[in-house]
């Protein structure tokens, strides 16, 4: 495992967390949004990785193309949209966030996948919201489930999930002796499995591939359970529009997989996620919420 990873106990603050809370359940989005750019400055001032993390992904979007070159106004427009996808999540996972916000476009491909009884795999990233992901997998018309690896969780995180009493209902924890036993029951059983599959918590089973013009280090494994379970996958991501509301988007990544499938022969599914994935910062180059080392280059 590289010296830089994003295996390290998650930033935050309790305290400051609890404000937040109370001030956004009690006084409203608009009073609450005014917390933004101060928090943006906190982080940017007193964790100089994040700003690090921040520029070096600027750069790399710049150097193949697909972005502009990065100056430090953008460094903080990118914190910035961070931090109003925190506030976000507390409306969010409080049930406070308004429906009509939410826009939902290739919904089929989730159902036509159902449709093989095979279960299905919601495949996102690190890059707009995992609240609206998971919003869109409990519209399902079936059991959803969500793979994480939480043993770096912090506590203001810990503290805005209890805002949403089936939160942990609804996760399947990585990291544990029957993880995958549970998920491939959950998957067996006909229901929706979500996953982030842009980190990999294990550099021994993940994959080397070329995003936006560096080797990044993927995780096999949601392929793996692809191909193992024969469910077929779906890349859904959501993202933040400039007056608020949520674009959710669905596109089929694969059908089923072989079950004889080898890591090198997923490499190539891998890679049509990696590809995704440019397309999504390329359009959406604040969106993109990984802050530590991706590319493992040193901060």
């Amino acid at each position: 495992m590289s010296a830089n990873t994003w295996l390290r106990p998650e930033k935050g603050n309790l305290v400051i967390g609890r404000l937040l809370i109370w001030v956004a359940l009690h006084l409203g989005y608009h009073i609450t949004a005014l917390f933004r750019w101060p928090a943006t400055l906190y982080y940017a001032t007193f964790y100089p990785s994040v700003r690090r993390a921040s520029w070096r992904y600027l750069t790399h979007l710049h150097n193949v193309g697909r972005g502009q070159q990065p100056h430090y106004g953008m460094v903080l427009a990118h914190i910035y949209a961070y931090s109003t996808n925190i506030l976000d999540r507390i409306y969010l996972l409080s049930g406070r966030f308004p429906p009509h916000k939410i826009h939902i476009h290739g919904r089929d491909y989730l159902l036509d996948a159902l449709k093989q009884q095979k279960g299905c795999i919601i495949m996102g990233a690190h890059i707009g919201s995992f609240d609206v992901l998971r919003y869109f997998g409990i519209d399902a018309p079936v059991r959803f489930r969500m793979l994480m690896y939480r043993r770096f969780l912090g506590e203001t995180s810990r503290l805005i999930e209890t805002l949403a009493p089936t939160f942990q209902a609804d996760l399947i924890e990585l990291g544990h002796a029957d993880s995958m036993l549970t998920t491939f029951n959950a998957l067996k059983q006909g229901e929706v499995v979500g996953i982030l599959a842009d980190r990999a918590h294990d550099d021994s089973r993940s994959v080397p591939v070329t995003f936006l013009g560096q080797t990044a280090r993927l995780p096999a494994g949601p392929h793996q359970l692809a191909a193992r379970t024969g469910a077929p996958v779906v890349l859904v991501s959501a993202i933040r529009q400039k007056n608020g509301s949520y674009h959710i988007a669905c596109r089929r990544l694969t059908d089923t997989l072989s079950q004889g499938e080898t890591q090198s022969t997923l490499h190539p599914h891998i890679l049509a996620y990696a590809r995704w994935m440019e397309d999504l910062c390329e359009q959406n180059p604040y969106a993109w919420f990984n802050f530590f080392d991706f590319w493992e280059e040193g901060l």
